[in-house]
Parts: structure tokens; sequence; C-alpha cells
């Protein structure tokens, strides 16, 4: 396979995995970037294709990254909406868990 066609590769699986909200993925497509670019890089200097590519590949991670940062975003603010939340939640519970002894209607 060609660096190009590796750079191509790379960009696909660290967006696709974003795209797909897959986490774990993420972080693998990303340390496998981390481990192969350099690699690709020692084997000489890039040609004008391989530079485009390895562009694309810059862009796709930026992207990811943004998709990430939206998805943390998100989750911070359900977080907050629970925790503002917990006091009612708290109070509804307690009383719902009224004691054995008392008499329901």
């Amino acid at each position: 396979m060609s660096r190009q066609q590796q750079l191509a590769q790379l960009a696909a699986q660290v967006l696709g995995a974003a795209r797909a909200q897959d986490w774990q993925a993420v972080q693998q497509a990303d340390r496998t970037l981390a481990r192969e670019l350099p690699q690709l890089a020692a084997l000489g200097p890039w040609s004008g294709t391989e530079l485009e590519a390895l562009e694309r590949l810059g862009t796709a991670h930026a992207m990811a990254r943004g998709l990430c940062r939206e998805a943390s975003d998100a989750l911070e603010q359900q977080i907050a909406q629970l925790r503002e939340g917990r006091d009612g939640w708290l109070a509804y519970a307690l009383n719902d868990s009224a004691s054995p002894f008392e008499a329901r209607p």
C-alpha cells in the first residue's frame, strides 16, 4: 500500500470512528496515527499527492477533535443538568420511600 493510501486509510479511520461516536475506536485510531505517521515520514520526502493526503489527514483529525469536543460539551451539560435537579430527585425519592408502617391511600 502506498503512503498516500495509508494516509487516506488513517484519515478514514479517525474520522469514521468520531462520526460514529465510538470513542474507544477514536482513541485506537489516534494511537495508530501517532505510531504510523513517524514511520511513514521516515521513508523519505513526501510527494505532492502525499502532501495533499497528509493535509486531508490533518483536516480529518481536526474534525474528529471537534466532534469529540462537541460530545464532551454535551455530556458536561447533561451532568450539570443532573446536578441542578439532584435536590429535587432526592426529595422525590425520599417522599416516595415512605415508611412501610405508614398507611397509604
